[in-house]
């Protein structure tokens, strides 16, 4: 027959043993980093099945990414970070970088082409995945959607990312 104590132990490990996948989950969705020097923490957004940091398979074999962070924990564009990149075969591409500085979409600073990105962990399985990496880079800004890069206006950016993806349709 069994005690109290033992099955209180016994829920206790079962509890534990769901938690610890659960925190894993919400401890990998770190985005992080300076900007222009100044230490700045962005943070994932999701809504039930759907999320900031997702992928979409664009075909067998071609994966697309994003990691979008936002500074508050709310939907806004202003202080908003996007990194989006290509997996193809397994391997990522180089990646676009956008920060808004300001409420809308333009103007803000991004990358005129395609940077460098440092993936040191990606899975993606099924409808989740997950991605940690790094991209550091020049961010140049960008008046309207009709002009030019201006790369006398730039900003460093140096961001490191642990994130949960979602899938996106």
């Amino acid at each position: 027959m069994m005690t109290i104590s033992r099955l209180t132990h016994g829920l206790s490990c079962l509890m534990a043993a769901i938690a610890l996948p659960l925190a894993a989950s919400v401890m990998a969705n770190e985005i992080s980093g300076t900007l222009d020097g100044e230490p700045q923490e962005w943070h994932v957004l999701s809504e039930g099945d759907m999320s900031t940091a997702n992928f979409s398979e664009l075909m067998p074999g071609m994966v697309n990414v994003t990691v979008q962070g936002h500074r508050e924990e709310r939907y806004e564009t202003q202080g908003t970070l996007s990194i989006n990149f290509m997996v193809m075969q397994g391997a990522p591409s180089e990646a676009s970088v956008t920060y808004f500085h300001e409420s809308g979409l333009t103007p803000h600073y991004g990358t005129e082409e395609e940077v460098p990105i440092e993936i040191e962990e990606l899975e993606i399985d099924g409808e989740n995945g997950r991605v940690k990496g790094r991209v550091a880079t020049s961010l140049a800004y960008v008046e309207s959607m009709m002009t030019e890069h201006d790369h006398n206006n730039v900003m460093e950016i140096d961001v490191t990312f642990d994130v949960v993806l979602a899938r996106e349709e």
